[in-house]
């Protein structure tokens, strides 16, 4: 009988030991393709360190245009570093929203793309220049998009150019904290410009993770999820920018490659589907890679944003009128 207790007990001592353990690896494998995927870093593009392609890009910007670096808190405290771009005769003041793991400098491509626009450009919170370590892919990078816009519209004011009409163009996660900022500062922007920007975030981190790594759904994904939520303080499950579309009053225009691989193009027309203001617009371009449309296709891109403004800003002055 002793003998009997004695294997019924080193079992479950197995036993618990084995879940101990295996608890264990499950949990240092999800925590390092978390990490992976979230943590700040001076990761490698190129064969460069991005840090290290962000100065050669500011250097160039800095022949051709006039820089002035900038820095504000979001809404959170959090400081965020930043250019601001002023145009004599300028039409629009704009702020530029960069990509996820992404800086300010590789907005560079809008800066000529729309010469009559004043801009900031900024880097999120971990990313670039901006304090931070860990992004929220949108979530409170939202938060930053409304500091960037009072910011740019505070400057307005004191440089006389607060008349002129505020856009806010977001690029993937850049667009999709723009509609989650637009939808929580109603006067955020007079209108909104989305470029290839998922519709809902648990969906689009599926898929991140089920392309990048080969493991399995059961038990890594619900364990990636718990601790993303809880080292970036959000819910993954409520960072749908789908849903924020339905409370946006303002013209927004969507721009999506046709086979975007990164981000299906079936995101945008999800998020179209949702808009509430009738001035807004869609453009499905031609095949490219994620976001790159305005480099491959820039008169048309230049084309159709153009077009989208005069349109929505003439139909607003006939209402406020």
């Amino acid at each position: 009988m002793t003998n009997r207790y004695q294997l019924i007990k080193k079992i479950i001592l197995y036993s618990l030991a084995s879940l101990i353990i295996s608890g264990a690896i499950v949990l240092g494998i999800s925590y390092q393709v978390l990490a992976e995927l979230t943590f700040a870093g001076d990761r490698v593009v190129y064969g460069k360190r991005l840090s290290e392609l962000a100065q050669e890009v500011r250097t160039e910007l800095l022949m051709r245009h006039d820089l002035k670096p900038v820095s504000f808190e979001s809404t959170d405290g959090v400081m965020l570093s930043g250019f601001l771009i002023e145009r004599k005769n300028a039409k629009y003041n704009a702020v530029l929203c960069h990509g996820y793991r992404s800086v300010k400098e590789f907005m560079y491509s809008y800066i000529d793309l729309f010469p009559d626009w004043n801009i900031l450009l900024f880097d999120f919170r971990s990313h670039g220049n901006s304090d931070g370590k860990i992004t929220s892919l949108g979530y409170h990078e939202s938060k930053d998009v409304i500091a960037a816009a009072n910011y740019l519209k505070t400057v307005a004011k004191q440089r006389q150019f607060a008349h002129l009409p505020m856009v806010v163009l977001g690029f993937s996660m850049g667009g999709a904290a723009a509609l989650k900022a637009a939808e929580a500062e109603p006067t955020l922007a007079d209108a909104l410009i989305i470029d290839s920007t998922y519709a809902q975030l648990n969906s689009t981190i599926l898929k991140a993770y089920s392309s990048k790594t080969l493991l399995p759904f059961y038990p890594f994904f619900p364990v990636i999820t718990w601790l993303f939520n809880y080292l970036a303080a959000c819910d993954i499950y409520q960072m749908n920018p789908d849903e924020c579309v339905r409370h946006i009053t303002k013209p927004i225009l969507f721009i999506h490659a046709a086979t975007d691989t990164y981000v299906a193009s079936k995101n945008v027309l999800r998020l179209y589907a949702n808009v509430q203001n009738k001035r807004s617009k869609i453009w499905i371009g031609p095949p490219c890679r994620h976001g790159l449309l305005h480099t491959l296709q820039p008169d048309e891109y230049q084309y159709k944003v153009k077009k989208f403004l005069a349109k929505a800003f003439a139909a607003r002055e006939v209402d406020e009128s």
